[in-house]
């Protein structure tokens, strides 16, 4: 005879203050990933429903989009880094493991190599994140996501 699961005990939500570092990252993602796709779709396609994968060119709609890394590692000095987050396909972001080689190629054309090593260089430094870092970042990236969406509508 099989047992009965037991019951899980209900957690009382967390209040703002409880958060943890991590609670707050998951916070930030949806919202810098969402900022980053809509400034790619701009920049390659000219509207926000369609984008180019900086890696493999392909266009996709922007919900088949993800926020891929130039440095693989999602560290806290990189993970929220405008510079080093561009929109790209699932297959060359999670599949081809960022297709860095291309990626590299892009970077380089976009930056040019000494800010390239400047990234990498810095790419373990350590960041102190505060609770108001987080809401602010948040509070721009959406007011960013609103202002791009307005500029295509005008």
């Amino acid at each position: 005879m099989s047992k009965l699961p037991k019951k899980r005990k209900r957690k009382s939500p967390k209040t703002k203050d409880q958060y943890t570092k991590t609670d707050w990252f998951k916070w930030l993602w949806p919202v810098f990933s969402r900022y980053i796709r809509v400034r790619d779709c701009l920049a390659t396609t000219g509207t926000v429903t369609h984008g180019k994968c900086v890696t493999c060119g392909r266009t996709l709609a922007f919900s088949k989009l993800q926020a891929g890394h130039f440095i693989p590692g999602r560290t806290d000095a990189i993970l929220f880094d405008e510079d080093q987050v561009h929109a790209q396909c699932y297959r060359c972001n999670i599949k081809l493991q960022g297709m860095w080689h291309k990626y590299f190629l892009f970077m380089q054309a976009k930056f040019g190599l000494d800010r390239i090593m400047d990234m990498i260089a810095n790419c373990e430094s350590e960041m102190e994140y505060t609770r108001e870092w987080f809401e602010i970042s948040n509070e721009y990236y959406e007011n960013e996501i609103l202002r791009m969406k307005a500029e295509v509508r005008d």
